[in-house]
């Protein structure tokens, strides 16, 4: 069992490092990030693939660190997934965009497969990404950030099209509205959690499909800063009146992913083998 000094140190390693990804997270919004202005960048949606095949979307949240669901089945079978960033298109053939390995999953130990609760993933990439307009994490949201409902949120990713089945070329966004918790309960039969959010609109018509699990709805709290509310986990159908988009609710794993980040990429030890987020951590708490 860890002693008071050693449970203590860690808190402080885990709470700095906190600091310096929303410290991140607002340098990189205050540029001010306007949705309208690029018809279909969305600078911390990610595309990941195996055998150059897009199966889920992801969440760039820290230089070396994405955000996606726990649900896929095959995660432990995939051998190499790619993660794809600052692309526009499927194919990740436009000049801004950059391919990165991914070399690591953690799903969230308490993963329900069966109600899908708890349907969150940390995933490692073999190297640091350069932060760029086109490249950029969106902000975790403090345990008590509350995203009211009504709030008009941004929803992005390539799967599939409602009325189709087939795959977006280009990644497409929308803004869909936070459903109240009781009533999006009550249309789903009583099977949500607390670690769940549902998002969309009575009349169905927009909403995220197969393909887009893992992807981000962002909320924009103040000017330009967009906070992670959610990630898509499950729904019925896609864009289905009465059938809001189902997501995981992030406050409720803030601070698994924190912890989970700094006890897999922190060591003072060893400050050059990590992320530039990690090391500024690391020579931050040994000053």
């Amino acid at each position: 069992m860890a002693g008071p000094e050693q449970v203590t140190k860690a808190h402080q390693h885990l709470t700095v490092f906190n600091l310096l990804i929303t410290f991140a997270c607002h340098l990189r919004s205050s540029q001010q990030f306007k949705t309208d202005g690029c018809p279909f960048s969305i600078p911390w949606q990610v595309s990941l693939k195996e055998d150059s095949r897009h199966f889920c979307g992801a969440t760039i949240i820290g230089d070396r660190w994405l955000l996606s669901a726990a649900h896929f089945k095959t995660w432990k079978s995939r051998t190499h997934i790619e993660a794809y960033v600052g692309t526009t298109s499927l194919n990740g053939t436009d000049e801004n965009a950059v391919k990165v390995n991914v070399t690591r999953v953690i799903s969230h130990p308490l993963f329900n497969p069966m109600i899908l609760d708890f349907d969150v993933a940390v995933l490692e990439l073999a190297r640091p990404l350069i932060f760029n307009k086109y490249i950029q994490p969106v902000c975790l949201p403090p345990a008590l950030q509350k995203f009211p409902v009504g709030k008009k949120c941004l929803i992005s990713g390539w799967g599939s099209r409602p009325e189709s089945g087939t795959s977006y070329q280009r990644s497409p966004k929308a803004f869909v509205g936070i459903i109240e918790q009781n009533t999006c309960n009550f249309l789903y039969n009583f099977s949500l959690t607390d670690r769940m959010i549902c998002a969309g609109f009575m009349e169905g018509m927009v909403d995220s499909c197969q393909g887009d699990s893992g992807g981000p709805l962002a909320c924009e709290v103040t000017p330009g800063v967009f906070y992670l509310a959610g990630i898509v986990s499950w729904g019925f159908g896609c864009a289905q009146a009465m059938r809001p988009g189902v997501y995981s609710r992030i406050t409720k794993f803030t601070n698994w992913i924190l912890d989970t980040i700094s006890h897999n990429g922190f060591d003072e030890r060893n400050c050059g083998k990590f992320s530039s987020v990690a090391r500024g951590c690391c020579q931050l708490c040994s000053t």
